[in-house]
């Protein structure tokens, strides 16, 4: 896809919330996942990605704010929204204008003809800011899985049930391990095998057995 930078709008999206967060569109939401799935931030790879994700460091995509045309650089077709870390430490003020973001970045590449699937990964704290602007009905999510964290998963499988209206949502799920795999072979949702977390965690388990020797 090609797209001329001269073209970008300087705009405000319509939202159904008191913080005017942008809302999807839900003609525009993404449906079964596309390969290949790769992050942001490996031009050589992205470049063949069907559809990409940010679930990477921040660092690695800060010149989306300023350049979002040059998501249309390679041939994806879909996206799953900017990740941004949003900690239960972050105030709260700060967090809804992450989130306000993604949403807007998102609603662009929307009207630029992407599919995009919701990022449900954020602190439980903003779970309810989170929803903002997603649509009842969508039905297009992706999170982060953690296996120390089944329950933050468990809470975001609800609220993509409740949006969706459906029992088992279009969700997937980026990593976290064994835990994580068995929490959504039991709930019919799609695992992505993260590679890198995997080979890191065994890298560490490697380090901690070493130094116990």
């Amino acid at each position: 896809m090609t797209f001329n930078n001269t073209y970008i709008l300087d705009c405000l999206y319509e939202s159904d919330n008191e913080f005017e967060i942008p809302n999807l569109l839900i003609e525009k939401q993404a449906g079964k996942l596309e390969l290949p799935l790769v992050e942001y931030g490996s031009r050589r790879r992205q470049a063949k990605a069907a559809t990409i994700h940010f679930y990477v460091d921040d660092y690695r995509f800060e010149n989306i704010w300023k350049r979002p045309h040059s998501i249309f650089s390679g041939c994806c077709t879909a996206i799953i929204e900017p990740n941004t870390s949003i900690a239960y430490t972050t105030p709260i003020a700060f967090g809804i204008h992450q989130i306000y973001k993604k949403r807007w970045i998102a609603r662009f590449w929307q009207e630029c003809g992407l599919l995009v699937y919701a990022d449900l990964f954020v602190s439980p704290k903003f779970y309810q800011y989170n929803k903002m602007g997603i649509p009842k009905g969508y039905n297009a999510f992706a999170t982060r899985g953690n296996k120390d964290e089944i329950d933050c998963l468990e809470a975001e499988l609800e609220i993509a049930q409740d949006i969706s209206g459906k029992e088992i949502p279009n969700l997937i799920v980026y990593g976290g391990g064994k835990n994580v795999q068995e929490f959504c072979r039991k709930h019919s949702l799609l695992y992505i095998f993260d590679l890198m977390t995997e080979r890191n965690g065994e890298k560490r388990a490697r380090s901690k057995d070493e130094r116990s020797e």
